[in-house]
C-alpha cells in the first residue's frame, strides 16, 4: 500500500462548517443561557444570523413537532409567552445543541436530531427519543445507560431500577442486543461515540 492511500484512508473528522468553504451548518448551544450559535463558512454566527430559509428548516420542524411545541410554548419569561424565534432558538438547542463533526443542515436539508441532552432527565426528552446504534431508547433502556456511564455495578444498577437482579438480567441482554453490542464495554464506547450519554 503506497503512503497516498494510507493518507486517504484516514478521514479527518473536523466540526462541520469549519473550513472556509464549508456552506454545512452545525449548531451549538450554550448551556448556561441555552442560546444556540452556528459555524458556518468557518465562522461562528449568533443565531438570529440564521438565513431565513435555514430559520424555516428550523421553524416547520419546530411546528410539526406537537409535544416540542407543547412543552416548549409553555415557557414563559417574566410571565409572557416567549417568542417566536426564541421558542424556535430553544427547539434548536434541545435539538441540535451538541458540537460534533456530523452537520445539522446540508444543503437546505434538515438533518436528523442529534442526541444531545442538557441535563440527565432533560426537558427534551418529552419531545425526543435519544438513539444507540439506530435504534431509539425507551427510558428504561436510557436509564440503564446512564446508571452504566456512572460506572456502577449491575446490582446497584437493578436496585436504583426498583427490579429484582434475574428482571434486570434480562432488561440487560435484551437491550444489548437491541443495540447490537456484547459487553457492556462495547455498549460504553457505542454510546460515547453517538454521544448518548452526558
Amino acid at each position: 500500500m503506497d503512503k497516498s492511500t494510507t493518507n486517504n484512508q484516514q478521514v479527518q473528522h473536523l466540526i462541520a462548517g469549519l473550513l472556509q468553504e464549508d456552506t454545512r451548518i452545525e449548531f451549538f448551544g450554550r448551556p448556561e443561557t441555552m442560546e444556540v450559535q452556528f459555524i458556518q463558512n468557518g465562522k461562528t454566527h449568533e443565531f438570529n444570523q440564521l438565513e431565513k430559509k435555514d430559520f424555516m428548516l428550523l421553524a416547520n420542524a419546530f411546528n410539526s413537532n406537537k409535544e416540542a411545541q407543547k412543552h416548549i410554548n409553555a415557557l414563559q419569561h417574566n410571565h409572557q409567552l416567549l417568542s417566536f424565534t426564541r421558542r424556535v432558538e430553544l427547539y434548536t438547542y434541545f435539538m441540535y445543541g451538541g458540537l460534533d463533526d456530523t452537520p445539522d443542515i446540508i444543503n437546505g436539508e434538515l438533518q436528523e436530531p442529534e442526541n444531545y441532552r442538557h441535563t440527565l432527565d432533560c426537558f427534551s426528552l418529552n419531545f425526543k427519543t435519544i438513539k444507540l446504534n439506530g435504534s431509539p431508547l425507551k427510558p428504561r433502556e436510557l436509564k440503564m445507560l446512564d446508571l452504566f456511564a456512572e460506572d456502577h455495578k449491575d446490582e446497584v444498577v437493578a436496585q436504583e431500577m426498583g427490579i429484582a437482579i434475574s428482571t434486570f438480567n434480562q432488561h440487560k441482554r435484551a437491550f444489548f442486543k437491541k443495540v447490537k453490542v456484547q459487553s457492556k464495554p462495547a455498549l460504553m464506547m457505542s454510546a460515547m461515540r453517538e454521544k448518548a450519554i452526558i
